[in-house]
């Protein structure tokens, strides 16, 4: 867990410069940032870290400048294998740090670009070559950790949150065109774009290289190729494979001697990472904790205590109220950087909050095996408008854009799947999550985003294409093998979105009623606007769904500088 922020160019007081970015960030580190800077071609380099020791001990200071290799190196996030790849490196290299980034810098001096494929784990990396003056960033598989950047006057800024760019002087101005397509289609956009005008994030998957003159984006994990080489395995291959993952990634999320928290309900991915931590040995330092948001017995968390009870965890049920809730809306004013999609999202960051309070650093959970082995849709096709185009003024309705989706798989399912990895709904969560969860200095380990178990579903759905036969194949070949029998699951619900929160409505009246004095009133026909909030039991904003597209703008507004 930490912050990441540099420039590249010819800038005014650099380092001052630097440290207005890293104050912006500051929640990602609870250190005194840390400043690396020298020459690059005919500029200057700057590299910022804020750091936070909760997620374990590391006996270097980032940047790690690396005299052995010559090379300088920054992470974000979790590289659960170091020890394995430090191992191997070891018959090459002499140590001097139990540093996981000295393990980075040999890694790529060894193996170049093809070294992060070496790596398990969720991970930002800065990679500065002193002799031959280039400058790398990298992106984990699926993007669980951010990186963003932007060029001003030639000059080249990254950062791990979009407020360190705008800190360190790129103007905060929100894209008219991904707010329309947003508003109109439900789409969160290209991997390369951002709701900020300028503003790119690096994909998932993706390396930038920097020499000074040119931005080279290449692609260094090949997701599709990936699956292909899964699907020639046999169903025996592919049960073993996908159950020695999931110990693995179990185990994984609950290393480490800090403080750890266990988020879990009833549900069925609950039960397994329950069964599977039982089989590894509960570790020191661990409690578990429910959240839930309305009434106690229509959540999992009845049932999630019902799991628990074998287990000698202590357990907390932290209930989400009123007052929580619109505390957090005007948290989320100072530091929203993208849409903030329904009220069960602001339980999630008022939830963070409370973990904060109770000191934990690391949040663990299974979460994300469902929907890989279920179906997917994408909002571009579930939605004509969101919406009603007479709601906006069409100059700005013009700028929506249907998305267009690379296809990569044959069968519909597979590429329905990929686009919602790689495009819709995952990435924003994964945004939203980090963002919330970094603010209030707490780590998120999701054990079941394991590349390994994605690739295995994927295949899985190119096999068996109808969603019933991959969930017979799942359940007889899986759940059967590692749950014991009579287990209790909490049944499927749709996402509590029915009803507009009424405890919510006084403060989202005088949000939208902002929008005639905001920036962006020329996005609207503001009259029939404001007349189809005021009669939210019907038209338009009958939809819940819909309001909250609204109100995520509005606050977006409230949280510009």
């Amino acid at each position: 867990m930490s912050g990441l922020s540099g420039i590249v160019g010819e800038v005014d007081q650099l380092e001052q410069v630097l440290r207005q970015m890293a104050e912006a960030q500051r929640h990602r580190g609870r250190e005194a940032p840390v400043g690396w800077v020298s020459s690059f071609v005919d500029a200057r380099v700057g590299l910022m870290h804020n750091r936070c020791p909760a997620i374990g001990p590391e006996s270097a200071v980032q940047p790690f400048d690396d005299s052995d290799t010559g090379l300088v190196v920054m992470l974000d996030g979790e590289i659960f294998n170091g020890d394995e790849v430090r191992s191997r490196l070891s018959n090459y290299y002499r140590f001097s740090t139990k540093s996981i980034c000295e393990v980075i810098s040999k890694a790529y001096d060894r193996w170049g670009d093809a070294c992060f494929d070496r790596f398990e784990g969720y991970f930002a990396i800065v990679v500065y070559n002193r002799s031959s003056e280039e400058l790398l960033l990298c992106r984990d598989r699926f993007g669980i950790k951010p990186l963003y950047y932007a060029t001003r006057r030639g000059n080249l800024y990254f950062a791990s949150e979009v407020r360190a760019l705008f800190a360190g002087g790129i103007r905060p101005r929100l894209s008219a065109e991904r707010w329309a397509g947003y508003l109109v289609y439900s789409t969160y956009g290209s991997p390369y774009e951002t709701f900020w005008e300028g503003i790119h994030q690096l994909p998932a998957g993706f390396l930038l290289h920097y020499n000074g003159y040119s931005l080279i984006e290449k692609r260094w994990y090949e997701f599709e190729k990936r699956v292909a080489a899964w699907r020639v395995e046999s169903p025996e291959r592919l049960a073993e494979s996908f159950i020695d993952q999931m110990r693995c990634s179990v185990r994984y999320s609950l290393v480490g001697e800090m403080p750890k928290g266990l988020s879990l309900n009833g549900n069925l991915e609950s039960a397994l990472f329950i069964a599977l931590m039982k089989d590894a040995g509960l570790p020191r330092y661990l409690k578990s904790y429910m959240h839930y948001r309305g009434k106690l017995h229509r959540s999992g968390v009845l049932w999630g205590v019902e799991l628990l009870s074998e287990t000698e965890l202590p357990l907390e049920q932290v209930p989400v109220t009123k007052p929580m809730l619109l505390k957090e809306l005007d948290s989320l004013t100072r530091w929203q950087e993208e849409p903030v999609d329904g009220a069960d999202m602001v339980a999630y960051s008022a939830f963070f909050r409370v973990m904060r309070k109770r000191g934990m650093g690391v949040i663990s959970g299974g979460w994300g095996l469902s929907h890989f082995l279920g179906g997917a849709a994408l909002p571009g096709d579930r939605y004509s408008s969101l919406i009603p185009s007479k709601l906006l003024s069409p100059d700005f309705r013009s700028l929506a854009q249907k998305p267009r989706y690379q296809r990569l798989f044959d069968s519909e399912n597979g590429h329905l799947k990929f686009c919602d990895l790689y495009y819709e709904r995952i990435p924003h969560l994964l945004r939203s999550i980090d963002k919330m969860s970094m603010y209030y200095g707490v780590q998120i380990r999701n054990a079941f985003l394991n590349h390994n178990l994605i690739e295995i579903a994927f295949a899985l759905a190119e096999k068996n294409p109808s969603r019933q036969e991959r969930g017979r194949w799942f359940y007889d070949r899986i759940v059967a093998s590692l749950l014991p029998e009579g287990v209790r699951i909490a049944p499927e619900r749709d996402a509590d979105e029915s009803v507009f929160p009424a405890e919510l409505k006084a403060w989202a009246d005088e949000v939208v009623c902002d929008l005639r004095y905001g920036r962006v009133s020329q996005w609207f026909d503001l009259t029939r606007l404001e007349q189809a909030w005021r009669h939210t039991g019907e038209g338009p904003f009958a939809d819940p769904v819909k309001m909250w597209k609204l109100l995520s703008l509005c606050l977006q507004l409230k949280s510009l500088p």
